[in-house]
């Protein structure tokens, strides 16, 4: 059997260990891991979930959902002050990625990335075809997008398409939405802008769409909303991109019950925005704590989780050690401009003190590199 030719030197997404892998690892169940590493919400949204429960026995779950999933296009498009007309919805913000680059790119396409960035971009990228082409993100101040050396790259090798994360994963940095105004009027490409964790700093470039055809925003319900399970994204766009995009968006990717919970939480915004407040106030505290730890430099950041690199002791070393005590964090030493960083999420109060705790023993108990 023939394999696309893409694969033969193919560097996949590194999936998470599994919550019963790192039981096994630690010596614990299942349900006692923290998942620290997933950049997810620690609030269950238990009301939204009674609520949809009640109307469960009368779902329509034998016939497909509304192709054109109006209800939830109609709530999407009044929490983002947009006309339906500029949405796309989608199998969480991976799908929507997947769709850009069916629409944007041809075999032999240039994509600029500022790296480090969501390995995501990369990967949707050259299995559509595309050649990455990456930009370093600058070391001073750190991992700030380098506007200038993007738009001469982009220009050189007249891209098709920049990706952007914003903020972005996983250093938490935010680019000014001027920045990207001026990527895509210099430009002329495709400008995707993916603000899954927008809801934590507040700033979005979704005004450009209606000056741009060019820019394209990707959101998602699965950070702030605490629907990661459900997979519910989203694009916003202007109508002429929008229509390009519904040529390869497939009919039926959504299921009539996480629908049905994604209008419920679009109709409760003010419980979201309360679990954003609480999650960026520990944020904050979580970086002081960090700050005050020997060997740990913690990055800011503006987005539910927090980079900090190792000083003197190895982050594959400390990784281990917090695998052991059932805490999982993203281990980034194998990334470049990342060599000894961790990524934590930001998590409830009482999980972050546990993670704290473990990772200053952790430290402490380890011999400087």
């Amino acid at each position: 059997m023939k394999i696309r030719e893409v694969f033969d030197k193919f560097e996949p997404y590194e999936w998470e260990m599994s919550p019963q892998e790192i039981a096994a690892i630690a010596g614990i169940s299942a349900d006692e891991v923290l998942r620290l590493d997933t950049n997810t919400s620690p609030f269950i949204p238990k009301k939204w979930l009674r609520e949809v429960a009640i109307d469960l026995p009368n779902l329509p779950v034998n016939q497909y959902p509304d192709t054109k999933y109006s209800e939830i296009s109609e709530a999407i498009a009044d929490y983002n002050k947009v006309n339906i007309e500029n949405i796309v919805v989608t199998n969480g913000a991976d799908e929507a990625l997947d769709l850009i680059a069916k629409t944007l790119l041809d075999n032999g396409d240039k994509v600029v990335l500022s790296t480090p960035t969501y390995s995501m971009f990369r990967i949707t990228s050259q299995i559509a075809g595309a050649q990455v082409i990456e930009v370093s993100r600058r070391r001073q101040p750190p991992f700030a997008d380098d506007i200038e050396e993007i738009i001469r790259v982009g220009r050189e090798k007249e891209a098709a398409a920049i990706f952007l994360s914003n903020p972005n994963n996983p250093t938490g940095t935010f680019l000014e939405i001027a920045h990207i105004e001026r990527l895509a009027k210099e430009l002329g490409c495709g400008v995707i802008v993916d603000e899954a964790y927008y809801e934590y700093c507040g700033k979005s470039a979704v005004d450009l769409i209606g000056r741009f055809p060019n820019v394209i925003i990707v959101r998602t319900l699965s950070k702030a909303f605490s629907l990661a399970g459900e997979r519910i994204g989203y694009i916003l766009a202007n109508k002429w991109t929008v229509d390009k995009l519904n040529y390869v968006r497939p009919p039926n990717s959504l299921s009539v019950t996480s629908l049905k919970l994604g209008v419920k939480a679009l109709s409760d915004v003010k419980q979201v925005r309360k679990w954003v407040n609480k999650t960026v106030a520990e944020r904050e505290r979580c970086f002081a704590a960090l700050k005050s730890i020997d060997h740990v430099i913690p990055y800011p950041s503006v987005a539910n989780f927090i980079l900090f690199k190792l000083s003197g002791v190895d982050a594959n070393h400390i990784h281990q050690r917090l695998l052991r005590k059932g805490i999982s964090v993203r281990n980034l030493t194998g990334v470049r401009m990342l060599e000894n960083c961790l990524r934590v999420t930001v998590g409830s109060r009482k999980d972050n003190d546990r993670f704290l705790e473990k990772l200053k023993e952790a430290i402490e108990s380890s011999s400087p590199t």
